[in-house]
């Protein structure tokens, strides 16, 4: 038999991309399809006919797969017969798992009342049936551009609701041989966390059967700081490792190589589902499958061709996939690679050789780690010469020994001693890295035209390196980088951003021309006395997880002022976080606010950053924006009318912006001051304490912006409040239902825009 056209399967793998982008994405599906018909024409492929009728399929395929995502249970059902199709996770009283609810998924979420009940519902494994009684909920979006969201990752999964699960009737457990198999994987991470020391078990975890919930967050921070976070993943690498181990065993116990090569396929078949199907282990082992198969069919199928059939058939299984960050990184870094292994990756040196694969590699990722991640490490190059080779040789190794003789009983005390060592050496080495400046380098989310010019220079950039040309690729790829830095640094708009922290204020001011970047409050998430089994591993940060990215993925490097307010949680919850993060150069505080107990952490985070007690008379320039502090006018600190309230000019607009100021320390301010402006930052969140009738008729504002939780405990805004201000013909922002509210400006005007339509 004729062996395979070795371009067939990768231009077909490229028309199944383009016909399904164009379904669920069509500017990026017009993107590949333009790129794959010039290449087509100019290389005058009798292939055309074949791509469109790739294209068409695949086009049809997303759109059937985007218009069946529909629910079909009732949000009035309260009682279910539940599923679970994956290992339960337990954090503190948390206790979540995807269920199947008889034909749709949800995201079960159900509070553990005592340590026996946690106990006892660790026990629960995948196929596990139960009867509950709870409420669907529909899932929480992100409140911010460019950050996680929830909901549309649910959809992705083809899941509709949360349900909130009140109680559990009688629960069986599954006896399917499929269920068995995800039952080893829970026994296999019990087994981990039983054996190993508890600074190993996070990292065996996510090597053997790759579960990263275990992994401090200290280390996955520094792993991702360093560019090598993908080590903590199972790789290619990792599985080709595994699969010649078991291959060579089966040799050595007398079976034949055809047999040991099905014994191969079937193994990988099982440790897909082992190892939680991550896409990087599926698209390995299904790559050696489908190059095994080819072998015994003579068909002389090569790498490129079955990672091109792989990537096809996930795609059309599931074309949602394409916007799985680890699908994205793990095939288009796979498919570099592969395409580069003759003419760039070949060399006579081994470490050039290993530097080569890692620049590929780390050109490839660029544009996808930028999209998700807003920042990519500036050291990635040279530390992954560095921990490839670790984990590979050493660590992956001696994790699988360590757990495989634990598996049947044999302890090794020196052995495990040894590991721990090294792992702990790694770590902390890890972090010492990472604490360095510049480690890393942030660049926000590209604006979708920057994505493609990155594309475009990744294409650039391997044709000079196939050529041998290192100072001109190395010229081209600083400068594509430099511009996109400019670009953040001297953008010719400003905004002003109220982004969504729930019950908190956190506010972003961004100049025009880098003339200043400004963040008033943190915003902070309340936090109650808890019992020790019932804390969080990882507990929520409205710093950490909303603040510190949203300003990263506008590629903000630096703050010039963070001015807190006041000490409520609220306000200043985030700012740790901010100054850990990120380069800021003052902090303003109200004065006597840095004694209170809520603002010590803040002030020893502060470190260098110049911390500044400010009151009234305190003002300052920035092009054409002025800033004036109106309020504290003493230095007492008595709490929200103690707020440091500002007065600004920016966009062709007057804003004020008041902190938690109420009725007392508003009439105080519009009998001091003649105060007329455009846009109210509502004060206290709408509490009914403030935004007094007499306030409104002195500030006479056109645009009111409310920054409150949803479903917030407070009852926040009061009714009066929003009364008051429908009746003053206001325009209301509320981030509780509008998420962010922006406000974009060019010159002297702007708009308005909500990202919750």
């Amino acid at each position: 038999m004729n062996r395979v056209d070795r371009e067939f399967f990768l231009y077909g793998g490229i028309s199944v991309l383009a016909g399904t982008l164009l379904a669920l994405q069509w500017v990026w599906g017009a993107f590949v399809l333009s790129l794959l018909f010039l290449s087509l024409i100019v290389r005058k492929s009798p292939r055309i006919l074949l791509c469109s009728f790739l294209i068409f399929l695949s086009y049809l395929n997303g759109l059937y797969q985007q218009n069946s995502r529909i629910s079909t249970l009732s949000p009035d059902q309260t009682t279910f017969m539940i599923t679970f199709t994956s290992i339960p996770s337990i954090d503190g009283n948390r206790f979540s798992s995807p269920v199947d609810t008889g034909g749709e998924a949800a995201a079960l979420t159900y509070y553990l009342s005592s340590p026996s009940e946690k106990e006892r519902f660790s026990s629960i494994t995948p196929g596990t049936s139960c009867t509950v009684s709870g409420e669907l909920k529909e899932p929480s979006g992100s409140g911010n551009p460019n950050l996680f969201d929830y909901k549309e990752y649910l959809y992705q999964q083809k899941t509709y609701w949360t349900l909130k699960v009140e109680s559990f009737s009688t629960c069986v457990p599954s006896n399917s041989w499929s269920d068995k198999l995800v039952q080893v994987r829970a026994e296999g991470l019990k087994k981990i966390d039983r054996s190993f020391p508890p600074e190993t078990v996070g990292v065996t975890q996510a090597l053997l059967f790759g579960e990263t919930a275990g992994i401090a967050e200290e280390t996955m921070e520094a792993y991702r700081a360093l560019g090598v976070v993908h080590l903590l993943a199972i790789s290619g690498l990792h599985v080709g490792l595994i699969s010649a181990c078991v291959f060579f065993l089966l040799l050595r116990a007398g079976l034949r190589k055809e047999r040991a090569g099905w014994v191969v396929i079937v193994f990988l078949l099982c440790y897909m589902v082992i190892t939680g199907a991550a896409p990087s282990v599926v698209r390995a082992s299904s790559m050696l499958i489908v190059i095994l198969l080819g072998q015994k069919a003579f068909l002389g199928i090569k790498t490129i061709d079955s990672l091109s059939i792989i990537f096809s058939v996930m795609v059309f299984y599931d074309p949602y996939l394409l916007f799985h960050a680890g699908f994205q990184l793990s095939f288009f870094v796979s498919f570099s690679l592969v395409l580069s292994s003759n003419r760039i990756l070949s060399s006579s040196s081994t470490l050039l050789q290993a530097f080569k694969v890692t620049f590929v590699s780390q050109v490839a990722s660029l544009p996808f780690i930028l999209h998700h991640f807003f920042e990519f490490s500036v050291i990635g190059f040279l530390t992954n010469l560095l921990y490839v080779p670790l984990y590979s040789l050493v660590i992956l190794p001696a994790a699988f020994l360590l757990y495989a003789t634990a598996a049947i009983g044999i302890h090794l005390p020196l052995a495990m001693e040894l590991f721990q060592s090294l792992l702990g050496w790694t770590d902390r080495f890890s972090v010492f890295l990472a604490s360095f400046p510049f480690s890393t380098l942030i660049l926000g989310r590209p604006h979708p035209i920057v994505t493609a010019g990155y594309f475009v220079i990744i294409w650039v950039v391997f044709f000079l390196v196939e050529k041998g040309r290192w100072v001109k690729t190395t010229v081209v790829l600083v400068s594509f980088i430099s511009l996109h830095l400019l670009w953040n640094a001297y953008r010719p708009y400003g905004e002003i951003t109220f982004i969504d922290v729930g019950q908190g204020d956190a506010i972003l001011i961004e100049l025009p021309f880098n003339q200043g970047t400004y963040l008033i409050d943190t915003g902070g998430n309340l936090t109650f006395p808890q019992e020790e089994w019932e804390e969080r591993k990882k507990a929520f940060s409205t710093g950490k997880d909303i603040v510190v990215p949203y300003l990263k993925s506008k590629g903000i490097q630096s703050v010039d002022k963070l001015i807190l307010t006041h000490g409520d949680l609220d306000h200043v919850g985030g700012a740790v976080d901010v100054l850990e993060e990120l380069n800021v150069k003052e902090v303003w505080i109200s004065p006597g606010s840095g004694q209170k107990e809520v603002m010590a952490d803040v002030m020893i985070a502060a470190g260098e950053s110049a911390v500044r007690e400010v009151k009234m008379g305190n003002a300052w320039l920035a092009g054409d924006s002025s800033f004036s502090v109106l309020s504290p006018d003493d230095a007492v600190y008595e709490g929200n009318d103690d707020s440091l309230v500002i007065y600004a000019h920016i966009g062709g607009m007057k804003w004020l912006f008041t902190g938690d100021l109420e009725e007392g320390g508003e009439r105080k301010t519009i009998r001091r001051y003649n105060i007329v402006a455009d846009v109210l930052k509502v004060g206290h969140h709408g509490s009914a304490s403030s935004t007094s009738d007499e306030f409104l008729e002195a500030v006479n504002p056109q645009v009111a912006i409310i920054s409150a939780g949803k479903d917030n405990r407070f009852g926040h805004p009061h009714p009066d409040v929003v009364e008051r201000l429908k009746k003053k013909g206001v325009k209301i922002y509320n981030t509780a239902d509008d998420g962010a509210v922006t406000y974009r400006f060019w010159r002297g005007s702007g708009t308005f825009s909500a990202h919750r339509p």
